[in-house]
């Protein structure tokens, strides 16, 4: 997957800034309500919110492309090797038809967040919708690279090491 190790960089890049940003924000409003009472920054929660929610939809990209997700393969350990290859195929077909809707119903709702506005910081609530489909777009990216790759080691070897 060398030729989008830049939108990796990107993710990568995306994730850090909204997590450090998230970070920032938060101590700033611990720090202020503990030391400070009578000044309050009331978007400071909307922001955190918003910022947490963008360094999740940098990441899981970012764990779907390393692999990092939750398996429970215990019971695929003990199955015969080509019904473990059809599973492994089934699941990414799977997840390509998942995150092609969610992908797609994401537009539609982000569509909608385009008239409203958030309430403290007076944002268009599109910013926030429109992580469903930068999440998703990225997790279908990558998962049609990992079953692009994954038939084509099956179909060179006839076996998928």
């Amino acid at each position: 997957m060398k030729k989008v190790d830049i939108i990796e960089k990107i993710l990568e890049i995306g994730t850090f800034l909204a997590f450090t940003g998230l970070l920032i924000v938060v101590l700033l409003q611990v720090v202020t309500r503990f030391f400070m009472p009578a000044l309050s920054f009331v978007w400071t929660e909307e922001a955190s919110r918003f910022l947490f929610v963008y360094s999740v939809a940098f990441g899981a990209p970012l764990a779907m492309k390393r692999k990092e997700f939750v398996n429970v393969d215990i019971l695929t350990s003990i199955l015969p090797k080509g019904v473990r290859k059809f599973l492994e195929i089934l699941s990414y077909l799977i997840t390509v038809i998942l995150f092609t809707v969610v992908f797609l119903k994401g537009i539609d709702f982000a569509e909608l967040g385009v008239v409203q506005k958030s309430i403290t910081m007076r944002i268009p609530m599109s910013i926030a919708f429109s992580t469903i489909s930068i999440t998703s777009f990225f997790i279908l990216l990558y998962t049609v690279l990992h079953l692009f790759y994954y038939l084509r080691d099956i179909g060179k070897t006839g076996d998928n090491t």
